[in-house]
């Protein structure tokens, strides 16, 4: 019995390690927000992390439709990048950008170790990307935009090259260190001329669909 109570004090006492842990990391995080090295990115493609936030939901969210012009902010691993190109066919594009030049290599990597074609993947800032006003149907953020310093520039950014009414998802998972609160992310939207049109799932892992209420 004693040995038994010995294995529970020490598993409750790794569990509130982790706890905390983690703690301190959401608030460092939350209080100098920076991309992922490069180097962490393979870590998205690991079962903890497509049990926590699969990859088919987030996909069945997004609202895709054969021929759109999409665009993917952050792609980190590039998880999702081939599969969006095949959703929207080859009538349609995605273009996937990170201001990180070594995420962007191993993207271009993925997708042409896929067989995919109709993805550009390049160097840009979402402060300034070059693309011009009213380029895109849908652009996305996935587990992304915790990581953004100025989420309002992007926000903003990200509005101008939208058609009028187009699209902006955002997808955010709890077991993401950066993770949102559907209420933060709704509110940078709206200050940036977005309305919430869809919402699906719930607080552990969502997608947030919007409409831009402006032209470019």
């Amino acid at each position: 019995m004693r040995r038994l109570w010995r294995i529970v004090k020490y598993s409750l006492g790794l569990l509130g390690l982790f706890v905390v842990a983690q703690a301190a990391l959401r608030l460092f995080r939350r209080l100098y927000p920076f991309p992922v090295p490069a180097g962490m990115t393979r870590l998205l493609d690991s079962p903890v992390r497509e049990w926590a936030s699969p990859r088919a939901t987030t996909l069945e969210h997004l609202g895709l439709q054969p021929g759109m012009q999409v665009l993917e902010v952050g792609p980190g691993s590039g998880a999702l990048t081939a599969e969006l190109a095949r959703r929207v066919g080859p009538e349609g594009r995605v273009s996937s950008v990170d201001a990180e030049p070594r995420i962007v290599a191993l993207v271009s990597g993925r997708v042409k170790a896929e067989g995919v074609e109709n993805v550009e993947v390049r160097v840009a800032s979402g402060w300034d990307l070059p693309y011009a006003d009213g380029t895109f149907d849908l652009a996305l953020l996935v587990t992304a935009l915790g990581k953004i310093p100025d989420k309002g520039r992007l926000m903003r950014e990200l509005r101008r090259v939208l058609k009028k009414d187009g699209r902006l998802s955002v997808t955010e998972a709890f077991a993401d260190p950066d993770y949102l609160l559907m209420a933060e992310v709704v509110n940078w939207a709206n200050m940036a001329g977005f309305e919430l049109v869809e919402q699906h799932g719930n607080a552990i892992l969502y997608t947030l669909n919007f409409r831009s209420l402006f032209g470019p």
